[in-house]
């Protein structure tokens, strides 16, 4: 009876800590191969003059490796990138072959939370089409305190401020998530998980080459989807949005006031 009693506690005490284990935190697998990623994201805006509308059309194509480092860091660089823009005056690309394989360096946490702690610098020629100092502080799904399961939803704010000499930026987004269900990726188990993102950000700084400050406010949504292994790892994400705002152009003669509409469309995926 003693020893069946024993018995019983052990498979008591077992149990207890299976279910524990199952109640941990789904977290990112801190792997010591190099992460690769396609990003490709287009953007057609509309910003309105006083001379009338001027539509353009950013995109950018970019492949991009990621390390983790030991605790919570990371180290990350562009092995191609391709950014242009096209308009009713042509057509442009951007000079960025001297800052691929330079590094980012990040604080990535195990539920994916990143902060750029340093970024590569930026040839004007890039500067004036978009931020990528920040390119990774929205670039992974956030994962919840809970661990992932069918049906699981959560609500995830980050909140993002940047100072530098010469300009300062700020970022808000409120993101709701939801796992929809299982799917299969080249053999691998995945969670599809549903995404809605509430942005609000704002920019002031100068304006590449000319004696000019620009601020920028915008906000919008953005809605879409992220597919994440199990295995704790994300293998795609896609987003729709738009976002909607103003800019203010101030130099020696005076300012300007120009609102402007983009819609974008974005799609990351792993390489394998």
């Amino acid at each position: 009876m003693h020893v069946r009693r024993r018995s019983l506690v052990a498979l008591f005490a077992c149990a207890l800590g299976l279910q524990s284990a199952g109640a941990q935190s789904t977290i990112y697998a801190r792997t010591a191969d190099t992460l690769r990623f396609r990003e490709v994201t287009t953007m057609d805006m509309t910003m309105r003059t006083p001379q009338g509308e001027v539509p353009m059309t950013i995109e950018q194509d970019a492949t991009l490796a990621i390390l983790m480092l030991p605790g919570d860091s990371a180290r990350a660089w562009y092995d191609a990138l391709r950014v242009g823009v096209s308009s009713q005056m042509g057509s442009q690309q951007a000079e960025t072959g001297s800052i691929l394989k330079q590094p980012f360096h990040l604080r990535f946490d195990p539920r994916g939370r990143t902060e750029v702690i340093s970024s590569p610098a930026f040839p004007q020629t890039v500067q004036g089409v978009s931020d990528l100092t920040q390119q990774f502080a929205d670039f992974f799904l956030r994962l919840p305190t809970s661990p992932l399961r069918l049906g699981l939803a959560w609500t995830d704010t980050s909140t993002r401020k940047s100072a530098a000499p010469d300009k300062t930026s700020s970022t808000q987004s409120i993101a709701s998530y939801r796992v929809e269900r299982d799917t299969t990726v080249a053999g691998e188990a995945a969670f599809v998980i549903s995404m809605r993102q509430q942005i609000t950000a704002q920019s002031e700084g100068p304006v590449p080459g000319q004696p000019m400050r620009v601020h920028v406010a915008t906000s919008g949504t953005d809605e879409g989807f992220v597919v994440f292994a199990k295995s704790g790892r994300m293998l795609g994400r896609q987003r729709t949005g738009t976002l909607s705002g103003g800019t203010t152009i101030t130099g020696d003669a005076g300012s300007m006031e120009i609102t402007q509409t983009s819609n974008f469309r974005s799609r990351i995926e792993v390489v394998k």
